[in-house]
């Protein structure tokens, strides 16, 4: 094989790596989450629920559960059951049971749900408020 044949070879191997490299950059870039370092959903819920984490009582053994899927006709069955996994995940080895049975319940519904949900306990409920819809109530 001819050298100038050879040279041009790897120089189009290389130009051809090169351009594959910035193009998977250019992708890998888009859903970076700057200020984190990661792009894990189980890491970014546990991060979520780490004030609420903080203020539950530290021998608690289970707590509640309630969602859109409790309180609206539609909802989004796929956000909502894996938000409810991350949940049981991030709270371990806390058992996290769908309902409001127990004395504390974590409630993961928008801000303009939570208010009529409030008033259909028919209870004394202490309410603690968290960032993005997330809600901890507890029934002395």
């Amino acid at each position: 094989m001819h050298p100038l044949v050879k040279k041009l070879a790897v120089f189009l191997f290389i130009s051809a790596s090169l351009y594959s490299s910035l193009i998977f950059l250019s992708h890998a870039s888009k859903v970076w989450k700057p200020g984190t370092g990661i792009n894990d959903p189980a890491a970014d819920w546990d991060s979520r629920l780490a004030g609420l984490r903080t203020d539950l009582p530290p021998d608690l053994d289970e707590v509640g559960y309630i969602s859109s899927k409790d309180v609206l006709p539609e909802y989004d069955i796929a956000r909502d059951e894996t938000e409810y996994l991350l949940t049981q995940y991030a709270l371990a080895p806390v058992i996290v049971t769908r309902g409001d049975q127990p004395a504390w319940v974590i409630v993961n519904l928008e801000k303009n749900i939570i208010p009529s949900w409030l008033l259909s306990r028919h209870a004394t409920l202490l309410v603690t408020e968290y960032e993005h819809g997330l809600y901890l109530v507890h029934r002395p």
